[in-house]
């Protein structure tokens, strides 16, 4: 009788149990769908089939989705490849996995056929050939970044369309009215004489041997076997140190090298007292290294004699006291809602001693043997250098604005022992992280660390350093973002998952719960010009401090003009990246003709597809792209002996080697026979040669962490290798007019550039200077349309000692002196206030 009642409902799924040795036995079961399921991959596509420089990777790919296995044995055997174990096991594939598996390289197919039908309809209008319609790809709709990166046509839509610090998009008026601002802008510097005067004194020959550290180096040389094969033990030598750093940073496993961290002898050294409410006794055995520790041995030097090692004011000093006694156990920094986790905040302008106080926490942690239990991060790669650390996106195995997220999983034993002793992490440039980069941190903590994901930041303590007054992060929201003001977004409709993140990543900035405010200027060294820079933080600078400022502008007496010294070699900060690379080109070209010599130019490698792109037209639009449109990599790089440059890629962070980092160019090395005179753009003089096939560049870093030897190159000399990256563009304007897309549609193609990660660094964004402090430097307050960010006045002005370290590029007005900070920085600061003012009663005996 039971057997004939109907069961309401959906029927039960099929579950089974795991095998008993299973970890997870206890507390899962596997579950059998009822109807087909179309699963959803992240992380990188599965290669093509056809490619042999991929073929690995394919196999292994096919083979752990549609094979079935428990353990990699399964899968592939001792010593077999992975291309003959995917041959020796097909016919355990099932005929609807073939069918999936045929699919995967249809798709890859239809994006091959697509950007080879483009360029055929770009060749085929060169002959009025009216017979072809261009495929043409609808705009992606995606607004939450969770597509596949390789169909993300809004995110590289917006790297090329957004200046660095708005994400207000340009209509066609507005677009007439930025090319008015950079017309402006070059022509602005032209008269200054930046680029009038040639001081012959300086002429040499191309190549004309320089001496630099005792060392002859011919700036120009035609690559040889000897060469090349030097070039790739050198590769080789810094992957090896970049590999040895990076374990060090994220396991704590420092060499014994200037006094750095060894964990036998801090096993020796150090009390280690488990704290309970972080760790178990299996963990303990598993983990077979030294836990947090809550006392120390006193025969270390004293919290007092590194802080009078580093000369730390009050203010350093009292946040210096905090975070070492929390580190040490003390139970009047161990109070509060959190378990006595330390979740701080230590804010303050440019030049008032936050690095210096970072220092001074890392000599500390170091000298008490917890090295370990501590990391440095930073949105950026400049400003990761700094303070010695890594970015966010590294640490995090992220690529920045990737849209694609690390996949987190339970029991990931790698992530488990990059974060297993981390216990305090110090973030820099506090104002350039997002709210969901932040979110995306603390996901990964509480994932690695097993804790609640209600915990803030896995139970870490967390410090973050900066000032909300200098730039916001790039495509993302500050931290310091108020979401009870009036939303732009249309009432009632639910937030997507992006927002969501960013209130959770918000809820976790809420819960600051100890603040120390720096204010003591260390870095600026003028009375009168420091009063100017505290009125500008609060856009209330009077008229007599527009007066002082305009004494600076270039061709007032005590100014002169740019061919003058010091300024004809100072750096020239912009707003814009077009501005930037014109002016860079145009230095370049004036330093040649003062040397006597040819400009020379590297040109970039693009390909689409494999194959070599031929259309002239196409070529010429490619190689004259910004390199912000082309993932930082410039189609057409002018080298001058002795020329200032810029790292645009990361070539290895962990030695120093980042994107922002300032080096001189040395020497090129190059193939003799890839080298003409063949005009490839107007921007350069007719005599310029152009080098088709560079090999590498020889770069002076003085700030580069290689301790390793590289075989006969002096100190500071890096090889910089080419490198490459993927960029996708329209190429709608190179289409004839009938073949042009239809409003919403557009003529996508997937370049892949080859290139020498350099630019020259005659001028750079303010952007980009953010974090640094500059002996002399050249800005313009003249600011583009519609910018009402303060940081765009504030960040440029504050990155000298003194007044007169800088001149202003022309004429402006005083209105940009009186930009105020937005509603929800206002509302940050004045909460973070209030914190200190409850920090020094808490901690009156540090103040």
């Amino acid at each position: 009788m039971k057997d004939k009642i109907k069961e309401k409902g959906r029927p039960h799924n099929q579950r089974y149990p795991f095998h008993k040795q299973h970890p997870q036995i206890t507390t899962h079961l596997l579950m059998e769908y009822s109807e087909y399921h179309v699963p959803i991959l992240y992380g990188p596509q599965i290669p093509r089939r056809d490619r042999d420089d991929t073929r690995e990777r394919y196999s292994r790919a096919l083979l752990t989705l549609f094979v079935p296995w428990r353990t990699v044995t399964d899968l592939c055997d001792i010593n077999q490849t992975w291309d003959d174990a995917l041959k020796s096991r097909q016919n355990r594939i099932s005929i609807r996995s073939w069918k999936i598996i045929e699919n995967i390289q249809l798709l890859h197919e239809c994006k091959k056929d697509r950007d080879e039908h483009l360029l055929q309809v770009i060749a085929e209008a060169q002959t009025d050939n009216d017979a072809i319609d261009p495929i043409l790809l609808p705009v992606n709709q995606d607004i939450d970044g969770e597509h596949d990166a390789d169909d993300s046509e809004d995110l590289l839509e917006l790297l090329g369309n957004i200046d660095e610090y708005t994400t207000a998009a340009t209509n066609a008026t507005k677009k007439s009215t930025e090319d008015k601002y950079i017309e402006e802008t070059i022509e602005a510097v032209k008269n200054v004489g930046r680029f009038s005067h040639i001081n012959t004194h300086h002429q040499s020959s191309s190549n004309e041997s320089i001496n630099y550290v005792n060392q002859q180096l011919v700036p120009f040389v035609s690559a040889t076997p000897n060469l090349i094969r030097l070039n790739t033990k050198w590769q080789e030598q810094l992957k090896t140190e970049k590999e040895r750093v990076r374990k060090s940073l994220i396991t704590g496993n420092y060499g014994n090298a200037d006094d750095t961290l060894d964990l036998h002898a801090a096993k020796d050294a150090v009390v280690t007292v488990v704290n309970p409410n972080n760790y178990n006794k299996n963990n303990f055995e598993n983990y077979g290294s030294i836990l947090p520790v809550v006392s120390v041995a006193t025969n270390f030097p004293t919290q007092k004699s590194i802080a009078d090692e580093f000369t730390l004011n009050r203010e350093q000093r009292a946040a210096f006291m905090i975070i070492t006694s929390h580190l040490d156990g003390d139970s009047r920094c161990r109070t509060g809602d959190n378990n006595g986790q330390l979740i701080m905040c230590i804010p303050g302008c440019g030049g008032t001693g936050k690095s210096q106080l970072i220092r001074a926490l890392s000599k500390y942690f170091l000298v008490t043997k917890r090295m370990q239990m501590m990391r440095k991060l930073a949105p950026t790669g400049i400003a990761a250098a700094e303070i010695g650390g890594m970015t966010i996106h590294s640490f995090l195995g992220e690529q920045r604005n990737s849209g694609k997220p690390r996949t987190i999983k339970p029991g990931d034993l790698k992530l488990e022992k990059e974060w297993r002793l981390v216990e305090y992490l110090l973030i820099d440039e506090m104002s350039m992280v997002g709210l969901n980069l932040l979110a995306k941190l603390n996901r990964i903590i509480c994932s690695a660390k097993h804790v609640d994901p209600q915990v803030p930041f896995g139970g870490a303590n967390v410090i973050f350093f900066g000032d909300y007054l200098q730039y916001r992060p790039v495509y993302d929201a500050p931290l310091h973002t108020d979401f009870s003001l009036p939303s732009k977004k249309k009432s009632g409709k639910l937030p997507n998952e992006k927002e969501i993140q960013q209130r959770v990543a918000r809820s976790l900035i809420l819960q600051i719960n100890c603040v120390v405010k720096l204010t003591q200027q260390m870095r600026t060294e003028d009375p009168r010009y420091l009063q100017l820079l505290e009125r500008l933080r609060h856009g209330q600078c009077n008229y007599d401090d527009y007066e002082l400022l305009l004494t600076r502008v270039i061709g007032q007496p005590s100014v002169g003009y740019l061919h003058d010294s010091p300024w004809n070699k100072a750096p020239i900060l912009v707003f814009r990246n077009e501005v930037r690379t014109q002016l860079n080109n145009k230095a370049a070209i004036h330093k040649a003709a003062e040397m006597g010599q040819a400009p020379i130019v590297c040109v970039a490698q693009d390909t689409c597809k494999g194959k070599s792109i031929e259309d002239p037209t196409l070529v010429k639009k490619l190689l004259e792209l910004s390199d912000s449109k082309t993932e930082h990599l410039p189609g057409l790089l002018p080298l001058v002996p002795g020329m200032p440059v810029i790292l645009t890629q990361n070539v290895a962070i962990e030695l120093g080697l980042i994107n922002g980092m300032n080096g001189i160019f040395r020497q090129l090395v190059y193939e003799k026979d890839f080298v003409s005179t063949e005009i490839l753009s107007e921007t350069f003089p007719s005599n310029t040669q152009y080098i088709r096939k560079p090999s590498y560049a020889l770069v002076e870093i003085v700030k580069s962490k290689i301790e390793c030897n590289l075989e006969q190159l002096q100190t500071n000399l890096v090889p910089i290798p080419l490198m490459e990256q993927t960029f996708r563009i329209d190429i709608g304007d190179v289409l004839p007019k009938d073949k042009k897309p239809k409003s919403n549609r557009k003529a996508i193609l997937s370049i892949k550039r080859r290139a020498l990660p350099l630019v020259p660094a005659y001028s750079i964004t303010t952007h980009k200077s953010q974090g640094q402090t500059l002996n002399n430097v050249v800005i313009d307050l003249k600011l583009p349309n519609e910018n009402d960010d303060i940081a765009a006045i504030y960040v440029p002005l504050s990155r000298v000692k003194r007044l007169t370290d800088l001149v202003i590029l022309r004429h402006f007005d005083y209105k940009v002196l009186l930009i105020k900070p937005s509603k929800s920085q206002l509302a940050e600061i004045e909460r973070l206030d209030k914190l200190y003012s409850e920090t020094q009663k808490h901690f009156s005996e540090w103040f």
